[in-house]
């Protein structure tokens, strides 16, 4: 028997605190993490929807350019993921969040916006 489903309680900032780096001012543009924001089990990026699906996923969502590290949702035969694509080093790296729903997506979407998540 599964334990019951808990939802993810976002990291909250001391009052006071203020993000290191300013926000671009776009809607979907993430902000510096908070040091207790929730660690998202991201896992090594690959090209898995043309052997599950046959095709390429849609981009639902995309973040601003404005930082080096970028996050898309990705959604395909009812699945949905978030991509990050970290363009700090040589070159660029990319994870995929686990698969999962609508409402748990826009659940992480926002955590990951407000940097409650990373």
């Amino acid at each position: 028997m599964n334990g019951p489903d808990l939802a993810v309680v976002p990291a909250q900032r001391p009052f006071g605190e203020e993000p290191a780096r300013p926000r671009c001012g776009e809607d979907d543009c993430p902000a510096p993490s908070s040091p207790r924001s929730f660690r998202v089990k991201w896992q090594v990026g690959g090209n898995m929807w043309r052997l599950r699906f046959g095709r390429l996923p849609r981009v639902v969502r995309s973040s601003c350019r404005c930082r080096p590290v970028e996050y898309e949702e990705l959604a395909i035969g009812g699945l949905h993921w978030i991509r990050r694509t970290d363009r700090t080093g040589p070159g660029h790296v990319v994870h995929l969040s686990p698969e999962t729903t609508t409402s748990r997506v826009n659940e992480l979407w926002s955590l990951i916006m407000s940097g409650d998540a990373t």
